[in-house]
């Protein structure tokens, strides 16, 4: 399998690029582990797996019916900095033609809250920033599902366990540190032995599922996960959309 390699603070890193095979995590094998004592250990273990070192990300994100009619294509430019203190996250959204259509920098508070800034195509300062619940232009995606906000979220809840793809998975409940509207809750499905998250479910005030996102393909950066593909869905909404990475790269 063909690489970029790059050094980051003396430390040599594997980075997957478009391109390559995808990598799927039911490929690792290894003796499971016990079960977690808590919700705690396992959003621990789950953030413990994602890259600390500043990325960048390019992809697209389709927009496709049952059949597979694409409806919409929008490009997207992610720049991650979880292992900044407060960690930080900028989101640009781009049109078929590579122009800015919006952008959202995203910092995790240490109450589990996220402060938001949200800028215009222009590059102002919007005086309202979205909800996290609220969709990114014309797709399922919600900035909720770009930022991961709710591996932060301190009230979490152990719900025993369950199987994905095969994968035996931790169920973890989670709920917002805020009021978000139409977002009660979140159901996490955990694989126990890569620590990696495989799918999630948002849950309205009745507890009933209103979205599902999955992760359908993964890449690696030395011995830590990131998503490559992920795809999200509303029931009964006949369409789906698909985040598709085509290129991480480190600074």
């Amino acid at each position: 399998m063909s690489a970029a390699q790059t050094n980051c603070a003396n430390t040599e890193i594997t980075v997957e690029v478009a391109g390559e095979p995808e990598l799927e995590p039911e490929q690792e094998s290894g003796e499971l582990p016990p079960p977690p004592q808590s919700a705690h250990e396992v959003l621990h273990g789950t953030l413990s797996r994602f890259p600390i070192e500043t990325l960048s990300l390019t992809g697209e994100l389709i927009v496709r019916r049952r059949r597979g009619i694409v409806l919409h294509e929008a490009g997207f430019a992610i720049e991650l900095a979880w292992g900044e203190e407060p960690p930080r996250a900028r989101y640009n959204l781009r049109d078929s033609f590579g122009r800015d259509l919006e952008s959202l920098t995203v910092r995790r508070l240490a109450d589990g809250t996220s402060e938001l800034t949200w800028h215009d195509a222009d590059g102002l300062v919007r005086d309202t920033p979205p909800a996290l619940t609220d969709y990114v232009q014309k797709t399922d995606i919600t900035w909720l599902d770009l930022s991961f906000a709710y591996l932060w979220w301190p009230d979490a809840h152990l719900e025993g366990e369950d199987k994905f793809r095969g994968s035996t998975c931790d169920l973890v409940r989670v709920v917002p540190p805020e009021p978000i509207p139409g977002c009660a809750a979140i159901r996490l499905w955990v694989d126990r032995r890569l620590r990696f998250l495989r799918q999630v479910e948002q849950l309205d005030e009745k507890g009933k599922r209103v979205r599902r996102m999955w992760v359908s393909s993964v890449g690696k950066i030395g011995d830590r996960w990131m998503i490559r593909d992920m795809e999200v869905e509303r029931p009964g909404s006949g369409q789906r959309t698909k985040l598709h990475v085509e290129r991480l790269v480190t600074p």
